[in-house]
């Protein structure tokens, strides 16, 4: 049996412009944090899958699956969605239920509406509804209890010019880090059944093998820079390619055009880009044991940007409850008693808001404690 060294929780991955001193409440009212899903295709109108538009407000994602399942009296595997969206907030997604047939004995999918589930509507479509298939996420946050407009606003446009991080965030890894402890436990011989936990345990045990190679790529301030062995992405796309580490490409870094990425841990494939540099080995050679046992597991290597810039970033302070007047980001002016920042913008799938909040202010979460 393997030796393996647990991994530490909470985990302290470096900063790119330093801790934030500023704090704020984050999440005190569910409408602090909206979330759309962007698919980017339209469903077709005919075809065995049922597609739900669904505005769900503090309700997991998946328990919103097996309801819809229930209802449905199929089996939990008949129902789809693309990614799994925060509890504690109104979020926006599409589900897909496999339902052959002219749709004459489909359900009252109403039946499933309440104060916390409200459906949009509800179409057929061709395809099977698949993991990672939508394009984007759009974000409204709230933060309250704001101070120290002037430090913030700095951040703000640190981050609009900059990005942040590609951290994978805290959900990723599960309450109080629970899926790291599932992680190890399966890397050293242990049996998980359900294949939902059994995911996101390894998951969560590559995602921090990678926060740690991006924490040492900040530390070393090489995350937004060129380097021997690196692919990259477009900044609004996914497919990789490789390019030399000279003035042209990290230029084209500085415009915002393509990014870096970093490696995932896995087997080495035929594609140069699932394997990890020579620089990424070093940076993770203290991650060895857990490289290793990811591999075994049958997680196949590939490449995630190190960068996250949010599209459309826009923010305005609000005093109260209301718009404070004239405290746009363009003329900088700021309301003599703003505490509450309101944030929207866009960001790739894959790509959490937690990490970008991560960059502009210490969070506290009313609902941390739920689990």
């Amino acid at each position: 049996m393997m030796e393996l060294a647990p991994l530490s929780w909470p985990a302290s991955w470096h900063y790119a412009f330093g801790k934030p001193q500023q704090r704020a409440t984050f999440k005190q009212q569910w409408q602090d944090f909206q979330v759309v899903e962007n698919l980017g295709f339209e469903p077709s109108g005919e075809g065995e899958h049922v597609m739900l538009d669904i505005t769900k407000v503090d309700t997991n994602t998946e328990y919103l699956a097996r309801q819809l399942a229930k209802l449905a009296q199929v089996n939990n595997r008949e129902v789809a969605y693309s990614g799994l969206k925060d509890r504690h907030g109104v979020t926006r997604q599409w589900f897909a239920v496999h339902l052959p047939g002219k749709g004459d004995n489909d359900p009252d999918w109403q039946a499933l509406a309440s104060e916390k589930v409200h459906i949009h509507q509800v179409i057929r479509h061709q395809k099977k509804l698949r993991s990672g298939v939508h394009v984007s996420n759009s974000f409204v946050i709230t933060l309250r209890d704001m101070a120290n407009h002037a430090a913030t606003n700095e951040r703000l446009a640190q981050i609009a010019a900059q990005g942040v991080p590609n951290y994978f965030a805290e959900q990723r890894f599960g309450h109080q880090g629970k899926n790291l402890e599932l992680a190890q436990k399966l890397l050293t011989g242990g049996r998980i059944k359900d294949r939902f936990k059994r995911s996101m345990a390894l998951s969560a045990g590559r995602a921090y093998v990678f926060n740690e190679l991006l924490s040492a790529r900040v530390a070393n301030g090489t995350w937004r820079q060129a380097c021997d062995g690196d692919f990259y992405a477009f900044a609004d796309g996914y497919s990789q390619f490789a390019a030399s580490a000279d003035e042209l490409t990290q230029a084209r870094i500085e415009a915002g055009e393509i990014v870096p990425l970093g490696w995932l841990a896995g087997r080495s494939g035929r594609a140069a880009s699932s394997q990890a540099s020579a620089m990424e080995q070093h940076l993770l050679a203290h991650m060895q044991p857990w490289v290793d046992g990811l591999a075994r597991q049958g997680l196949d290597g590939d490449r995630r940007p190190l960068v996250l810039k949010p599209m459309d970033w826009q923010w305005r302070w609000k005093s109260g409850s209301l718009p404070a007047e004239g405290s746009s980001p363009a003329d900088g002016s700021l309301p003599a008693d703003g505490s509450m920042l309101e944030l929207s913008f866009s960001l790739l799938r894959g790509a959490y808001a937690t990490s970008v909040l991560r960059e502009l202010v210490q969070t506290h979460n009313p609902h941390q404690q739920d689990g």
